[in-house]
């Protein structure tokens, strides 16, 4: 399982509001097909409060399933652009017009009808759950049986890990705790020992962190006072480009630990 940390600056060098929101959708794009657990915003310094804001919100959207985003968010200008973000097409977001019998999907509750929970589950369908859950809540339902109503079914909160990918969860940290939780550290970045050279320590919780458009890793933790929590690994040796944007690397350190962690004999 992979986690990623992305600076609070990632945006700092985007010319325009459109391309923050395109890179942000590059960025979700990656964390999703390589079944990205978390993605950390970590700030440090005087941290770009706007930015960290917007990544969150947009992040936090897309990872939202289509069929509940207008149930879940309201009018707001951070995502007046969102109509430029990518799909992403994980399991959680591409669900069969009719509910199924066994289907696992997300909802968010719309309503209270005595003891039971009206949950909205797409396509002008609702899940009727034995329990009055706060109006707003999203939850993982299993739907069980239709009902008397044609848009209805029975069905019950579904416990234990989603049944497929369902996306990322966005946290918000400072550098200082950046690493709680996690029983492997990777840093990225130019200035570390070329992957040819090195096996990353990986572990069932592993975190890969990447520097900003300013600063790389190592310069990040340093003007922080604190000491490089893991090993700092170059993914790209021999580069051509001066420098590789974050999104960017994403996609290349991925690509090399889903190899070794999935190919590799």
């Amino acid at each position: 399982m992979f986690s990623i940390a992305i600076p609070h600056d990632f945006l700092s060098e985007t010319p325009d509001e459109p391309s923050k929101i395109r890179k942000l959708g590059y960025l979700a794009r990656a964390a999703s097909v390589f079944k990205v657990s978390t993605v950390i915003i970590y700030y440090y310094g005087a941290p770009l409060r706007e930015d960290i804001d917007l990544a969150k919100t947009v992040l936090e959207y897309l990872v939202t399933p289509p069929y509940l985003r207008k149930k879940v968010y309201k009018i707001d200008k951070r995502l007046r652009l969102a109509g430029l973000l990518p799909p992403l097409k994980i399991p959680s977001h591409v669900v069969p017009k009719e509910p199924r019998i066994g289907e696992v999907r997300e909802g968010v509750v719309e309503r209270w009808d005595g003891y039971y929970s009206i949950v909205y589950i797409g396509g002008g369908k609702y899940a009727k759950i034995p329990k009055p859950y706060p109006v707003g809540a999203r939850l993982l339902v299993r739907i069980e049986a239709p009902t008397s109503r044609p848009d209805t079914y029975r069905a019950a909160i579904y416990k234990g890990p989603p049944p497929a990918y369902w996306g990322y969860k966005v946290e918000v940290r400072p550098i200082q705790s950046l690493t709680d939780g996690f029983d492997a550290v990777i840093l990225t970045g130019k200035e570390g020992k070329p992957i040819c050279e090195v096996s990353p320590k990986l572990g069932k919780n592993t975190l890969v962190v990447f520097g900003g458009p300013r600063r790389g890793v190592d310069e990040i933790f340093k003007e922080s006072g604190l000491e490089l929590p893991g090993d700092l690994i170059n993914f790209a040796p021999g580069q051509g480009t001066e420098t590789i944007r974050t999104e960017e690397a994403v996609i290349i350190v991925l690509s090399i630990l889903n190899y070794i962690t999935k190919c590799r004999l």
